[in-house]
């Protein structure tokens, strides 16, 4: 296999990525060209795209999208699209995947004078792909792993209810059944202009429910940049099917929107906002709860809360699958000290929390 490095805007890389993503069976939205290339249009101020391109046969059989930034004085390569996404993992078809990622982590390796730390976190729970660089790289810094709930979906609503306490099952029944009655009336928006009015009205929703809830909302969800990226990443993720708009409505106005991502496999759990007036409803619990249903009548395997340790969560008979976390050092003076600094870091905050 060969890997060459590409430092092109994403756009150049947009028919392999689209085959790759359709053919990878570890891929998941935040890794479809759609994402990346609304991320890199929002959030890229400072990147410089670096990509390894892997080839076999002169054809591409796996990509490595990285974005390298200036820290200060260290280069520090770190996964394309990472942030606010969920996950991120290289991109490869199947049957090439174990020997694309040597050939990646022995170019990384080789390419030592060009970076001095590969931030490499959001994988997947099972990836394997930290362990492959880590090899190739073996001066790294292990971080404590990200918790990633997720419910193990059975063949059936009913055998997934049965798995809950009593109290647990009747409520969620409860807050179906204002679903399922039409007290609360729920649409899948897909036409382009819904989509850009409903992304709207989720920004406009989730600030007023956190500021009236007295919590701290991430910063960044407030900017417009967050609205107009959520926006571009559902305008080219619906059409494909990798992305769920769902307006909720009472009384013909619309009160709620949750934005989640799906493949065939998971359903994942992403941002809603709901006007706190109708806080008594419950509508994060009639869309976790519709998510649930509608992923087992897909035959989707698994419903996934994502990255956080959130209790409501475990509410819904969540477990935890972790999310590896490390540092890869190029071995030049500045990453040795980096990671050095940062050990010593780590080292102090397990003290303190201790």
């Amino acid at each position: 296999m060969q890997v060459e490095l590409v430092r092109e805007p994403v756009e150049a890389l947009a028919a392999p990525w689209d085959e790759l993503f359709a053919v990878d069976p570890q891929s998941t939205p935040f890794m479809a060209h759609g994402w990346v290339r609304a991320w890199w249009t929002h959030w890229s101020r400072g990147a410089a795209p670096w990509t390894l391109v892997v080839r076999d046969a002169g054809a591409i059989v796996a990509l490595a999208p990285f974005d390298l930034q200036r820290r200060g004085p260290l280069r520090v390569l770190q996964p394309l699209g990472r942030h606010p996404g969920d996950y991120w993992d290289v991109l490869a078809r199947p049957e090439a995947r174990a020997e694309a990622l040597v050939a990646i982590g022995a170019e990384l390796a080789r390419r030592a004078r060009d970076w001095d730390a590969l931030v490499l976190n959001g994988l997947p729970p099972g990836s394997g792909t930290d362990a492959v660089l880590c090899a190739a790289i073996p001066r790294a810094l292990h971080r404590p792993a990200s918790p990633c709930p997720a419910i193990s979906l059975p063949e059936s609503l009913d055998a997934y209810l049965a798995a809950l306490p009593s109290q647990r099952r009747q409520n969620l029944r409860r807050h179906l059944r204002r679903v399922d009655d039409g007290d609360v009336q729920l649409a899948e928006v897909r036409e382009p202009d819904a989509l850009r009015a409903a992304v709207a009205r989720w920004h406009e929703l989730r600030v007023e429910q956190w500021d009236t809830a007295g919590k701290d909302l991430e910063p960044a969800q407030r900017e417009p940049r967050f609205r107009d990226f959520l926006c571009d990443v559902a305008l080219a993720l619906v059409p494909t099917g990798n992305a769920l708009v769902w307006e909720f409505r009472r009384a013909g106005e619309v009160v709620g929107v949750y934005v989640n991502f799906v493949d065939s496999r998971s359903f994942y759990w992403y941002l809603g906002g709901f006007d706190p007036v109708v806080t008594a409803l419950g509508l994060g619990k009639i869309a976790v709860g519709t998510g649930i249903r509608q992923s087992i009548e897909a035959g989707r395997e698994r419903f996934d809360f994502t990255h956080g340790a959130e209790p409501y969560k475990y509410w819904y008979g969540a477990e935890d699958r972790l999310s590896p976390s490390v540092v890869l050092g190029s071995g030049r003076a500045r990453s040795r000290g980096a990671l050095g600094a940062a050990a010593a870091l780590s080292a102090l905050r397990d003290r303190g929390s201790g």
